[in-house]
């Protein structure tokens, strides 16, 4: 049998390749190959190429609407799953009091008042920005906590976010909808009669494996 191979976004250390590691683990899925890139909409390409490829983005992804559409022919989102994201902050370099200049990923503009500082640089992931504002690129950065505890001496916490749940949303060559709901059966979710250990019990028993056998033939 083939190795899958799932595309995410990189570098290495992005809440992409985080919570892809997370839900390949919890689908019980140990041999796989992972593509790491920083254009998710030019690589949805390979999952129509590639019959045994698979890409997970985030839904709060700018190009999320651009990747579903792209190939809306061929590639499909075959399931979605919540996680939440790293530890996110606003970070400010120690050796700026006033920060003009902030870097950050564009799915995450909503979280501050961008009003306050006078450059804005857009990059392709949090890893980046942590990388360019510990080089001083720019004066801020809304990025991972952990780049604050590994560099005390040059960066200072401004505002936490912390781990955010959001959704993310699996696409593959092999069409999965059949014009019936696909979803997990989750009506205690609606009610408060239900505990929530027994309602995450309810969701483990009813797991259904989003991935069959690859077809070799087709990778």
């Amino acid at each position: 049998m083939t190795r899958p191979t799932f595309i995410t976004l990189g570098p290495s250390g992005t809440c992409h390749e985080n919570a892809l590691l997370h839900y390949l683990d919890f689908q019980g899925i140990d041999e796989f190959e992972l593509d790491l890139v920083e254009d998710l909409l030019g690589a949805i390409d390979r999952v129509r190429r590639e019959r045994s490829t698979f890409l997970v983005q985030c839904s709060a992804h700018v190009q999320v609407h651009l990747v579903t559409e792209r190939y809306y022919k061929e590639v499909f989102v075959i399931d979605t799953f919540l996680y939440p994201t790293k530890e996110l902050s606003l970070l400010i370099r120690n050796d700026v009091s006033e920060p003009q200049s902030l870097g950050i990923v564009s799915a995450t503009r909503g979280y501050l008042d961008l009003a306050r500082f006078q450059t804005v640089i857009d990059e392709p992931s949090k890893p980046v920005v942590g990388k360019h504002l510990l080089a001083g690129e720019y004066d801020a950065g809304l990025t991972h906590l952990h780049y604050a505890h590994e560099h005390p001496d040059v960066l200072r916490v401004e505002e936490i976010y912390g781990a955010v749940d959001t959704t993310w949303v699996v696409y593959g060559a092999q069409k999965r909808f059949d014009g019936r709901v696909i979803a997990q059966h989750n009506p205690w979710l609606f009610t408060d009669a239900a505990s929530a250990d027994a309602g995450a019990e309810a969701e483990r028993s009813a797991l259904v494996p989003a991935f069959g056998p690859v077809d070799a033939a087709n990778s």
